[in-house]
């Protein structure tokens, strides 16, 4: 690692003074991976202003994130609503493990999920694969977000159908998104921003999946 590269990539010049790590990081590590792997002081100047990972100072964007959403969750119950945003929390966190991971990426395996998710429930279980091959890993994690193990070691998990309407939702927003913008983190960004507003620290794929009990 050359000098002045930022320690977390590896890869980008370090050039915000990170308070946490002791030592300068790239700008796209402190926006993806700030209290996600980084564990930030409350005082850190980049938790607030226009390095916000929500939305204080910029009321265009929040428009522009309320915008892409509320189109799509307006006809979601209680139960599906809660399950959406914190489907929105944990894909905020697989930015942390997939530094490659785009839209476009997102798309390949949401799309792929939620066919598993329709062949399952035509009594026929086959695991469908992403278009785009480099979707595999974000896909696999995807699914361990919604999915655990009981005491006695039984699969919990959302019901099928609740899950495919919060991923309709979900993919709803990420296809609206994409038409904006096909080639970009546009929804990952706006997802980010959300988790940062909502105040929850962002969960780690097969550690802490978003589990709604029946």
């Amino acid at each position: 690692m050359s000098a002045g590269t930022c320690p977390l990539c590896r890869a980008r010049k370090g050039k915000r003074a990170c308070p946490a790590k002791g030592e300068k990081i790239c700008a796209p590590c402190c926006g993806s991976q700030r209290r996600v792997q980084i564990a930030c002081p409350d005082d850190c100047t980049y938790l607030s202003g226009a390095h916000a990972p929500a939305w204080e100072g910029r009321e265009t964007e929040r428009r522009r994130d309320v915008r892409r959403l509320a189109p799509h969750i307006q006809h979601l119950d209680e139960p599906q609503l809660k399950l959406f945003f914190l489907a929105l929390t944990g894909i905020g966190g697989l930015r942390a493990h997939h530094r490659d991971l785009d839209d476009r990426l997102l798309h390949a395996a949401l799309e792929a999920f939620v066919h598993t998710l329709e062949t399952r429930q035509k009594g026929v279980l086959y695991e469908h694969l992403p278009d785009d091959l480099r979707a595999g890993p974000v896909l696999r994690d995807l699914v361990a977000l919604f999915e655990s193990r009981s005491e006695a070691g039984q699969r919990v998990a959302p019901r099928d159908q609740d899950l495919l309407v919060v991923l309709g939702a979900l993919g709803g927003a990420l296809h609206d998104t994409r038409r904006e913008q096909p080639e970009s983190t546009a929804f990952l960004d706006t997802v980010t921003r959300l988790a940062g507003r909502l105040g929850v620290e962002e969960p780690q794929p097969h550690t802490r999946p978003l589990i709604i009990e029946p």
